[in-house]
Parts: C-alpha cells; sequence; structure tokens
C-alpha cells in the first residue's frame, strides 16, 4: 500500500511540474519606470495595472498568461515596448494584487474587466499583445471590442482547448480535478482561486475559427516550433484572419520561445508596428 502511494504522489508531482506555466525569460536591460498604478473597481471586485513608457504614445495593452499578472512580461516584451508605445499591463482576477470573486473566472468577464481599466485610464483604442491565455483573452477582447483595438499580437495562444497537445490537455485536466477536490474537502479561498484559474484552460476559450475570421484588424500570430498548441491549429488561426502575420520560433517551446525575444521575436514586433528598430 505505501509503494501504491508513492507511485501515485510521483505522478501528481511529475503531473503538477509538467504542467506549470515556465517562467519567462530575462533579457538584458534597465526595467523602466512605473509612471502610474492603481485599481479599478469592476463589478466589486479591483483589479491592478500599471502604466510605462511613453504616455503620450499610443497605447500597448500586454496581457499576461495563465496564473500571471502585470509583471509577467517586465524582463521581456516590456522594457523595448516601453520606448514606443504606452504600456499598460494588468493582473487578472485572482492574480497579483487584484482581487477575485467566485464563478467569475471565465474570458468574457476578463474582457469588460480590461474595457473598464482603459476607460479609467481614458484610452479609447490600444493595441494588445497577449501571450499564452493572455492572447486567448486578446482573441475574446478583440471578438467583444474590436473597435477599441488598433492591433492584436497573441504569441502560443488557442481559440479552443482542441488546439492543445493531447498530453499537455490530459494533464491541464487531471491538475484542475485535484484541485477541485482538494478546494472541496479544505474551502479556503486560496485553493479556490488556483483552481479557477486552472479551470480557465478547461473549456475555455470555447472560439471557432469562423469567428475569429471577424476580426479585422492587423494581427500577428507567434509561436514556438515545438509549442504546446498544435502546429495545425496555430497556422489554421493565421489563415482565418485576412492579411494575418506568423513567425514560428526555431527551436521554441511554449514560453522557452522568450529565449530569442531580443534575436527573434522583438525585430518581428518593431517590423510588425512599422517601427525601426
Amino acid at each position: 500500500m505505501n509503494k501504491i502511494k508513492k507511485i501515485i504522489a510521483s505522478v501528481l508531482a511529475f503531473c503538477f511540474a509538467f504542467g506549470a506555466m515556465p517562467v519567462c525569460f530575462a533579457q538584458e536591460g534597465v526595467k523602466p519606470e512605473m509612471k502610474d498604478y492603481g485599481f479599478v473597481e469592476c463589478d466589486g471586485v479591483k483589479i491592478e495595472y500599471g502604466v510605462y513608457g511613453n504616455l503620450e504614445g499610443e497605447a500597448l495593452l500586454l496581457l499576461p498568461p495563465n496564473g500571471g499578472d502585470m509583471h509577467s512580461l517586465d524582463d521581456t516584451i516590456l522594457p523595448e515596448m516601453s520606448k514606443h508605445f504606452k504600456v499598460i499591463t494588468v493582473s487578472p482576477r485572482g492574480t497579483g494584487n487584484s482581487g477575485w470573486a467566485d464563478g467569475t473566472m471565465n474570458f468574457e468577464t476578463f474582457a469588460d474587466d480590461v474595457a473598464k481599466v482603459l476607460d479609467h485610464l481614458n484610452v479609447e483604442k490600444t493595441h494588445i499583445f497577449g501571450f499564452s491565455d493572455g492572447g486567448n483573452l486578446g482573441f475574446v477582447f478583440t471578438l467583444k471590442y474590436q473597435s477599441r483595438v488598433l492591433s492584436l499580437t497573441v504569441m502560443g495562444s488557442n481559440i479552443n482547448t482542441l488546439g492543445t497537445n493531447t498530453f499537455d490537455q490530459i494533464q491541464i485536466t487531471w491538475q484542475y480535478i485535484v484541485l477541485c477536490v482538494e478546494a472541496l474537502f479544505k474551502g479556503d479561498t486560496e485553493t479556490k482561486i488556483r483552481r479557477d484559474i486552472k479551470g480557465m484552460m478547461v473549456g475555455q476559450p470555447s472560439l471557432t475559427f469562423k469567428d475569429i475570421a471577424e476580426i479585422k484588424v492587423p494581427f500577428f500570430n507567434i509561436y514556438g516550433e515545438h509549442d504546446m498548441i498544435q502546429r495545425w491549429h496555430s497556422r489554421k488561426i493565421t489563415k482565418s484572419i485576412e492579411g494575418a502575420r506568423e513567425l514560428m520560433v526555431i527551436g521554441g517551446g511554449h514560453s522557452t520561445c522568450f529565449e530569442q525575444t531580443d534575436t527573434v521575436i522583438m525585430p518581428a514586433l518593431l517590423d510588425f508596428y512599422g517601427i525601426e528598430g
């Protein structure tokens, strides 16, 4: 019996380690100064935000991965982009110093939260860069508030769970089930938040390629050669949006694409935005 317990414990530990969102890789350079910081109340939940860069420039909204907060892209995308844009970062519900409310962890609610942050900052239109679930949120936000979007860039993102590699999706679902059981027995808020954050990767988003064909803003799709998002899915996303650009980072995994931020991703982004490097 003890041997069986050890085996089960080892399997669970492996699943959690494998399925955890990897930390973004830091790049050399000085972290920009935060120009504004605060909270916006969204239906009783406070959403944390920060503002960097050129306050007179066009806005660029950075959306973090599942479980990430407003600082998730501090060492990768933020430093260079803050030289050219008014960069807005947010901590979605349940992350950073943002609040949480049971039953509200979905991309539609998150999109409304983002819209209220933009309203608070008097930002009518913005570019969007979203990584992983941040890109998924970018899809949902753009479809819901397209008149407010100047361009959309996603990296390692999917429009439904069929786009995730089967093995990865099985692990994600198993982790979610374990957290559901743990939350049921513990009943504490921290476990419930972890459950709900993981749950966003189970059944969300639920868009179709026909849905995203309605996106008419400039679109850039970045993904890794060895991404957890299936390559056919990433390529079909690109083909579904008229005039879309695509970049497959050779040798890159999901978050390990950030190892090539300075050499591959940033030059491509600057070109997409029409900025001379």
